[in-house]
């Protein structure tokens, strides 16, 4: 059927009236958004690479915060406007934070352990025009490549790391093209979140042995680190890439239990952890925690037994759930595993989590 209208005065207000209701309909639809994690509120989520922005005297830019130590390239670029002082590392302040303070004639290199350690170097790059700075990260080692305008200056560092990457401007400003955090690891579909005993670099450590065996992983320990340390490199991590297994092997540094009951603020971030994994898809497998002089972990491990999730039982593997670790698997420190401990671990790593037999490197 055909609608005619007689006044045209009618037909146009008609007209008028769908036009605004169609126009309605159409602009409030909803706005489409990229997923991402919805982080608590409490951690703050910085991004993986920053570009394009100008480096101005006496800024500072972030990029993600991990504890990732091994297997990471920092990449910066731009073209210098002035150049006084520059300063590019990862993380400040605590154990094994590394930076490089960049001035007209030296390059000095920092890291932190008991003591900062202090390197200085001359240099005679003329810091001009286009620059260029990596630090590539491998299994123990650093290498830093410069390069401005046509030279090119290359050095093997101690440089580690430790939290964010961050670039510092004193005197100097830069048009930024790329600031950049890059880990392979992050496109790996198991993460494993720790304290000093996740790390791949040392053989008293039990990802050591199954670095050895060419699987890949992300591996993001932190020295002295309790559970709201690595909530946060948890949440980054997420922000980036959602992996297939999360393994959580905090406690050691958090609050002793007292008897067999967990300690109240572990808890609180395991619940944390849960509702994040169970939001973003991911399955997520504990890990017990030995029991040491200086920490009793018995509730703690209660809990994960009871919890009705998968975990690594990292603490039968080496003692006998009451403190008193198997012969020779304890270190002298008291409190970290020696190789034979780290050996049992990673074994009991590869039967508890067989499925890191899927992921070489």
């Amino acid at each position: 059927m055909k609608l005619e209208f007689k006044n045209k005065t009618t037909q146009l207000l008609i007209l008028l009236i769908i036009a605004s209701c169609t126009y309605g309909f159409i602009s409030k639809a909803p706005r489409q958004h990229h997923p991402r994690i919805n982080a608590s509120k409490e951690v703050e989520i910085q991004p993986q690479k920053l570009s394009n922005f100008t480096l101005a005297d006496g800024e500072e830019y972030k990029l993600v915060n991990s504890s990732i130590k091994q297997f990471y390239t920092i990449a910066f670029s731009g073209e210098i406007v002035k150049f006084d002082t520059l300063t590019i590392g990862k993380g400040s302040g605590r154990y094994l934070t590394s930076n490089l303070i960049i001035t007209p004639d030296s390059i000095i290199a920092n890291r932190v352990t008991n003591v900062t350690a202090r390197t200085a170097i001359k240099h005679q790059l003329k810091l001009k025009n286009e620059i260029s700075i990596k630090i590539e990260r491998g299994l123990s080692s650093s290498t830093v490549t410069i390069i401005n305008e046509n030279d090119t200056l290359s050095f093997s560092s101690d440089f580690i790391g430790m939290n964010q990457p961050f670039i510092h401007s004193s005197g100097t400003e830069i048009k930024v093209d790329t600031f950049e955090f890059i880990c392979e690891d992050y496109k790996s579909d198991v993460f494993v979140f720790g304290d000093s005993y996740v790390s791949s670099a040392n053989p008293s450590r039990w990802p050591y042995y199954i670095h050895a065996a060419g699987y890949q992983f992300l591996c993001d320990g932190l020295p002295g680190g309790k559970s709201k340390d690595s909530y946060d490199f948890i949440n980054a991590a997420f922000s980036i890439h959602k992996p297939k297994y999360a393994i959580w092997c905090l406690g050691m540094n958090d609050k002793s239990d007292v008897e067999r009951v967990a300690n109240d603020e572990w808890k609180a971030y395991v619940e944390k952890v849960i509702k994040l994994c169970d939001e973003s898809n991911v399955t997520l497998i504990f890990a017990t925690v030995p029991t040491v002089e200086i920490r009793n972990n018995r509730g703690k491990n209660d809990f994960v037994r009871a919890s009705g999730y998968r975990y690594i039982d990292f603490d039968e593997a080496v003692s006998d759930g009451e403190g008193n670790w198997k012969a020779g698997m304890l270190a002298k420190d008291g409190v970290h595993p020696a190789e034979i401990g780290a050996k049992a671990m990673a074994d009991r790593f590869m039967a508890d989590f067989p499925e890191i037999k899927n992921y070489i490197r």
